[in-house]
């Protein structure tokens, strides 16, 4: 295993390295100046880094954030003078931790765990086939066996940070922008240590994930790069757009009802994420309301029944969705679900926006309810 070590004591950092060499590990490089082991150019060629926490000019934690965007394969491990109940705050965004004066024994558990991981095996996995990062209901993670695993986040800060940076992919952001979203309520120096240390969150969890996204730190910025790693929303969307354009009703049909899990993000209901929430749900609205159309006009009444029942679910006071079940039903002779859907969409349109059905709607209505009298008689 090879290592660097920063410490900003020297006696701290020759003993931390003369312990690492005794144990089996190769000590790179050390450095007193975390700045300057900033500018290293090794850390891509070493597998763990032991890193002080209080430390002048930048601590552990920001080091460790910015040395990730260098190296994401990096295992880093805080050194801390901390009692460990002081320490589990930085617990959550460490490989390991080790407290002052450092133990023989609980160097050699640190070696052992880091060994369990190398970055060869990391390596590997990532360059198999990447997943796909399921965006739409909630954020997951697809490995093709059409489940959506549950990533385990460190905290809610760091997966909604995460959300966003997906949502921003296109474009780099400026860290103030992301202190301003996550931490409003708190002073400047604060938000800052918080979002390094919630990046260094991320890039643990997605490390352990095993999903080959990074996030990158330049020029004050944070981007994401996906890696080769596909989003379910992007991949709806265009295999949406092709059915369409091939006028491939078929697959329009089922990749509105089959392949819509959800909307965008629904779950976290993030504000940010409002208007690509709403973008999403209008598009497939508006391709499940003229494929039911085409559908009930071409004969095929139980499959427009269906589109619109799903129509009804997701939005519930739109009407027409009630007006195509009601002539759907009427083809096939439904008549008591002609009725229901009527007085269904009278009650929902007055308790919901205190109006009445169009007089399109009613017209309908009772010219079809006039037909049946006259039927009937």
């Amino acid at each position: 295993m090879r290592a660097i070590v920063v410490d900003d004591e020297l006696l701290a950092m020759e003993s931390m390295s003369r312990m690492l060499t005794r144990h089996g590990a190769e000590v790179v490089a050390a450095f007193q100046n975390p700045l300057e082991a900033l500018n290293s150019e090794l850390w891509c060629e070493v597998d763990a880094a032991f890193v002080d926490i209080s430390m002048p000019g930048m601590n552990g934690i920001e080091l460790a954030a910015r040395l990730q965007s260098k190296a994401p394969l990096l295992h880093v491990v805080f050194v801390t003078a901390f009692d460990q109940y002081a320490v589990k705050a930085f617990e959550i965004a460490a490989a390991d931790y080790l407290v002052k004066p450092v133990r023989a024994a609980r160097l050699e558990a640190t070696l052992e765990r880091l060994r369990l991981h190398p970055r060869q095996a990391v390596a590997a996995a990532v360059q198999e086939a990447p997943p796909t990062l399921a965006c739409m209901h909630d954020l997951g993670i697809d490995r093709g066996d059409g489940r959506v695993e549950e990533i385990l986040w460190r905290t809610s800060k760091a997966k909604e940070m995460f959300a966003y940076l997906i949502y921003e992919r296109d474009r780099a952001v400026p860290k103030e922008q992301l202190q301003d979203l996550l931490w409003p309520e708190v002073d400047a120096d604060r938000a800052v240590a918080n979002l390094h240390t919630t990046v260094y969150q991320i890039r643990q969890t997605l490390k352990s994930a095993g999903l080959p996204v990074h996030i990158l730190y330049a020029g004050g910025r944070y981007r994401v790069d996906l890696g080769g790693v596909k989003l379910d929303c992007e991949q709806w969307e265009q295999a949406l757009d092709r059915a369409v354009a091939d006028m491939d009703e078929g697959r329009v049909f089922r990749l509105l009802l089959d392949g819509y899990r959800g909307d965008y993000l629904q779950s976290e209901a993030y504000l940010w994420a409002e208007n690509e929430r709403e973008r999403l749900r209008i598009k497939w609205l508006q391709c499940a309301s003229e494929l039911a159309s085409r559908l009930e006009q071409s004969g095929l009444p139980a499959d427009a029944i269906r589109l619109y029942q799903e129509i009804q679910k997701r939005f519930p006071v739109w009407e027409s969705s009630y007006l195509g079940l009601m002539r759907a039903h009427g083809q096939i002779g439904n008549v008591l679900e002609v009725k229901s859907q009527y007085a269904k969409l009278v009650r929902v349109l007055e308790e919901e926006l205190g109006m009445q059905p169009e007089r399109e709607t009613t017209r309908w209505y009772e010219a079809w309810a006039a037909s049946r009298s006259y039927t009937s008689e």
